[in-house]
């Protein structure tokens, strides 16, 4: 993990360590900064500067494999252990204004989580730190756009140089492009190869499918041998995976450097493929309706489409379990590529995509109908392992991607801010999709 010096200096994840246990850093020769961690005695400043010093300061840290900044500590000019503590107000309107500089400073863009450590949760307005983790990226290197004016078109590409932060050299800036172009084109040549073997295993049903497949930007490692095989057996037999039930897997396999999980020997409604570098990829059954369309007739006419409700909670349930293997045992962090393809089968018809929010009867809201349409989007790892909002927010870039294939935006079940939008849910699946975001921590927009 990029953050595991700090966490065994903390003796838990930064997000889930208390004041006292960042206060624990003082003084600890063990917690010097380096290439991995970064203290700042204050926050940045307001304006065009204090952003600018930001973006430097994160993209420095993932343009080197990812590492926490942690403002509120002041370190020892001389040794670089921290010395003192300098709690300083936490608010929303900072957070916001820092992940707009991140943004608007930074290209790319930096996948990177900003927590609070409040020194006294209790009070009104809580003073303490800001830890920023930023995770290793493969979308290296990562530019600081701007020196005074974002207009001025400069672009400095920073790095953690030991302690210290530098700027790249013509040479390193180069090197650091060719290294990220070759490091993308096989992560995806993996990912393909990935759906590739799954669909193509004869176990999945014929028919409409839904295929998920996500490979971790930065690859991890996992032992394929006996006891590894016997734990990820009781894993899966026992696992209770959310609006999918029990008994998801109940048969299991080896194959080259990966564990095979299946609903049986045969014909199963689910057939996953767990690689050793963590990747995943997963084939289940698509849920197809019988649902009425626009048309110019007096009668009403049906056709096969795409449930959507049934769609999106088929891929929160699926990619949560894609990014858990990927963090959880193959102990990869940071970002990683998800693909999701809905395939009407060999010898159907095209789909579109239906729902039935206003009533029993399922409608086509889609322009356009599709075999198959697939979308790709980029996630956080740690985010998307977990039920809550950086689930919802990964799943719902993966369905835009793929439902803009149909002429459909977006998926409206989900926003891209990681809420659910209850009121476009279908009446059959309002309360389990509800009790899953109360004990998830996720916002509902409620129906009006």
């Amino acid at each position: 993990m990029f953050d595991v010096r700090l966490r065994t200096l903390l003796g838990a994840p930064p997000e889930e360590a208390g004041y006292t246990q960042f206060l624990g850093l003082l003084h600890n020769p063990s917690a010097a900064e380096s290439a991995d961690l970064d203290y700042k005695g204050e926050q940045y400043a307001g304006g065009t500067a204090g952003a600018g010093e930001l973006a430097k300061d994160v993209g420095a840290l993932a343009n080197a494999g990812g590492g926490t900044l942690i403002l509120g500590l002041r370190e020892d000019r001389a040794t670089s252990i921290p010395q003192h503590a300098n709690p300083q107000p936490l608010t929303d309107q900072l957070r916001k204004s820092y992940r707009e500089a991140l943004v608007l400073r930074l290209d790319p863009p930096v996948a990177c989580d900003i927590h609070f450590i409040p020194e006294d949760p209790s009070v009104a307005r809580p003073r303490g730190l800001v830890v920023v983790s930023v995770p290793p990226s493969a979308r290296t290197p990562h530019a600081v756009v701007g020196t005074a004016d974002l207009r001025d078109g400069t672009l400095r590409f920073p790095y953690r140089n030991d302690n210290h932060t530098a700027f790249m050299n013509l040479a390193q800036i180069k090197r650091a492009i060719a290294a990220a172009t070759s490091l993308a084109a096989g992560r995806h040549e993996v990912l393909d190869a990935a759906y590739a073997a799954v669909t193509a295993d004869g176990r999945a049903l014929t028919g409409p499918q839904i295929t998920v497949a996500l490979t971790p930007d930065l690859p991890g490692a996992f032992p394929i041998d006996g006891a590894s095989f016997g734990v990820f057996s009781e894993e899966l037999a026992a696992a209770e995976l959310p609006f999918l039930g029990r008994d998801v897997f109940r048969s299991f396999g080896v194959g080259p450097r990966r564990f095979i999980a299946s609903q049986g020997d045969s014909r199963s409604r689910h057939v996953a493929h767990f690689h050793a570098d963590g990747t995943a990829a997963w084939v289940t059954t698509g849920p197809v309706v019988r649902a009425f369309t626009n048309s110019d007739s007096a009668l009403l006419d049906a056709a096969e489409s795409w449930d959507s409700d049934g769609v999106v909670l088929r891929v929160l349930a699926i990619l949560r379990h894609l990014a858990g293997h990927a963090a959880q045992r193959a102990g990869a962090s940071g970002t990683a590529t998800a693909r999701l393809t809905l395939s009407s089968g060999i010898n159907q018809v095209a789909c579109g995509l239906a729902s039935n929010r206003e009533g029993s009867a399922h409608v086509v809201f889609s322009a356009v109908e599709q075999h198959t349409a697939t979308g790709r989007a980029g996630v956080l790892l740690d985010a998307a392992a977990e039920d809550g909002a950086g689930l919802v927010r990964a799943a719902a870039a993966l369905l835009a991607d793929c439902y803009q294939n149909f002429g459909v935006v977006e998926a409206e079940q989900l926003t891209l801010d990681g809420r659910i939008n209850l009121a476009a849910w279908g009446h059959r699946f309002r309360s389990a999709v509800s009790g899953w975001a109360q004990d998830a921590s996720v916002e509902v927009v409620a129906p009006a």
